[in-house]
Parts: C-alpha cells; sequence; structure tokens
C-alpha cells in the first residue's frame, strides 16, 4: 500500500480521518504491515500491503463474501486465454466501447478510478494491461470485501498507481470522490442493489461517470429454480457447494452435446418464453434452470459459470423501470443501456 493512498482514506463508519502506524515497509517504501486508526477508537489492521475494513455482520453478506472468496482463488477456473478472451469481448460490447482500446482510452483519460468489487482483478485485467499503464497516469483503486483482494494484488498489484482496500461497499472508507466507479456484476451481490448503488454515487464527482452491470429478472420457472437451488446449497461450505454443483454444470454439457434444436411456435407468455428455433440447451438455460455450457471452455471455467450464478446468497434479480428509476432518483443520466437475457448494462453520468 502506498501512503498516497492514506490520504484517500477515512474510517468507513464515521469518517473521521485516520492515523498510520507502520510496522513493516517493502524495499520501495510500500506499507506491508501496520494500522490505521481513528479518533473514535477504531482500528483496521494493514496485512499484506492491503487495509481491512470488513466488519460485516449481516449473514447473509459473509456467506457471499466466502463463496466468492473461494472462487476467485480457483484461479484455474477462469484464468485461461480462452477466458479472459471471450469475457474481454463480452465486456467491451457491453459498455457501449467499439474495441478494447477505447474502453481504455476512457480509463485513461480519468485521474482516479474505482473498481468497486473487484474480486481477484479479473475484469479489471482486462483493460488494465502494461501498455496501457505506460501512457496512463489513472490511480485505480481496487475494493473487494472478500480475500480474493489478495489474488487481485497478486495479479496486478505490481502495475504502478493500482491500489487495494478490503471494504463492504455499502461502508467505503474513502473521503475523496472519484471521476469513474465500474461495478461489473457486483451490486447484485449486496444485501440491497439499491442501496449500494446509492452508496457508490456517494464517492463520484459530479459529472462523474458510474459504470455497472447487474442480472435481469427472469421467466417465472427460472427464477423459481434460480431461488431452489439457491436457497439448497447457500447453506452448505462453499468447497462443499462447488461439488454439489458438478452434475448440473454436466447436464448442461450433456444438453449442448445434443447439438439438436425445436421450434416454439409462438411466444409463451405465462413461461415468458419467445417464438423462435432454439438450440434445447439454451432453451433450457434460460427459461428453466442456469445449465451454463460452452464448448470452448474447459469443464471447471464452465463450472465456474454456474457456482458464480447459484453459490452466493445475495444474487438479486432487477427489471429495467428499477433500473432507470433509481438513476432518476439519484439524479443520474443514463448515457448507455445495454440490455441481454442475462442481464443491464449500464453508464451513467452523475448530475
Amino acid at each position: 500500500m502506498d501512503r498516497s493512498l492514506v490520504e484517500l482514506l477515512v474510517d468507513p463508519v464515521s469518517a473521521a480521518p485516520l492515523a498510520l502506524e507502520v510496522e513493516a515497509e517493502g524495499p520501495e517504501g510500500e506499507i506491508l504491515e501496520g494500522s490505521l486508526s481513528s479518533g473514535e477508537g477504531e482500528r483496521y489492521d494493514i496485512r499484506n500491503g492491503i487495509a481491512r475494513f470488513v466488519t460485516v455482520s449481516d449473514s447473509g453478506q459473509a456467506q457471499t463474501s466466502a463463496t466468492f472468496g473461494l472462487k476467485w482463488r480457483r484461479r484455474d477456473s477462469y484464468d485461461s486465454p480462452a477466458m479472459r478472451g471471450a469475457f474481454q469481448d463480452w465486456m467491451v460490447k457491453r459498455y457501449g466501447f467499439g474495441e478494447l482500446r477505447d474502453m481504455q482510452e476512457f480509463f485513461a483519460s480519468r485521474s482516479r478510478v474505482l473498481d468497486a468489487g473487484c474480486g481477484s482483478g479479473f475484469s479489471t485485467c482486462l483493460w488494465l494491461t502494461p501498455s496501457w499503464r505506460v501512457r496512463s497516469t489513472t490511480l485505480v483503486i481496487g475494493a473487494d470485501v472478500s480475500d480474493a483482494i489478495d489474488v487481485a494484488r497478486e495479479r496486478i498489484g505490481e502495475t504502478p498507481l493500482t491500489q487495494f482496500v478490503q471494504s463492504d461497499l455499502i461502508s467505503l472508507p474513502f473521503g475523496g470522490a472519484f471521476d469513474a466507479i465500474i461495478a461489473e456484476g457486483v451490486l447484485h451481490h449486496t444485501p440491497s442493489t439499491q442501496r449500494a448503488l446509492e452508496r457508490l454515487v456517494r464517492h463520484l464527482h459530479p459529472g462523474g461517470e458510474l459504470l455497472f452491470y447487474v442480472y435481469r429478472k427472469k421467466g417465472p420457472v427460472r427464477e423459481f429454480t434460480d431461488d431452489c437451488v439457491r436457497e439448497r446449497i447457500s447453506s452448505f461450505p462453499p468447497e462443499e457447494a462447488w461439488e454439489a454443483l458438478r452434475p448440473l454444470t454436466r447436464l448442461g454439457q450433456a444438453l449442448a452435446e445434443l447439438k439438436t434444436e425445436v421450434e416454439v411456435p409462438e411466444d409463451v407468455p405465462l413461461l415468458g418464453i419467445r417464438a423462435g428455433r432454439y438450440d434445447i440447451q439454451r432453451l433450457v438455460y434460460w427459461n428453466f434452470a442456469k445449465m451454463f455450457w460452452n464448448d470452448s471452455l474447459t469443464f471447471e471455467e464452465n463450472h465456474h459459470v454456474n457456482f458464480d450464478w447459484y453459490a452466493p446468497r445475495y444474487a438479486h434479480r432487477h427489471t429495467e423501470e428499477e433500473i432507470r428509476g433509481w438513476c432518476d432518483e439519484l439524479a443520474l443520466s443514463v448515457i448507455h443501456f445495454d440490455r441481454e437475457e442475462s442481464g443491464f448494462t449500464v453508464r451513467a453520468l452523475k448530475g
């Protein structure tokens, strides 16, 4: 952790300034071990170069945090060139950038960027490349509630002007504001998507841009199945949940291997199914149960996607009307709104 980051940090509860005590430094003077304390008597540890502000009291948030801690530590399940390439293309498209360089130039034009809920830094590393950093003076701060923050530091922590804190998005420890905040698939994993959005807006400069992706509400049968599976496995330890979901991924693989299409002759409004020709796996996937499968990925990578969906206790789904209503209430001007079956991707300016 660089000393310059301390100047941006405050007590996440009282907003009081923090005093730094250093116990160990790295060769470049970075703070590796120590603590931050406020006049209110609160003390926050610095471990492995990361300030730790997590004081989770919500059991659902604690479960979600543990689930994602496991998921992001299993780098063999998502860190291949195929997985990175597929997600990079999808992310660039959803956020309305013509190509990766356009997305990089957007962030390079900002002085201070917050990656809210950065996980292991997977999304960040897709645009924060060595070549991008050479021409950029942007400070990028990653924040995450889980211990995946250590994986993020390991992955991109050597990149200059990149800092990390372990923190709940509902109570971020920043006194200063950001001119861009990205929350890629994170807000719906908090106790309240709307409240998390409100908190992020507080940390955005007027005229700053908020970029976020949230899950979309599906048809009635798919929603029922999602809730049923999630309720059953959310009480499992993360490792046990990972194993319990394997048969579901195998069924998705078996359906995909059929290479069979079915014609839905007309809309089925009662089930939210539109008329058209579907691969049988995709028909089941979108309308009855999420059993993701992509032939270009390994079994573990496909399984990672299904675990990501079902395992966290908090995984709220929303409608376009809800999201636009929240943006209006928060004086956010929507400049880009992408609609996909899976979710909504939004770019909005703070008024």
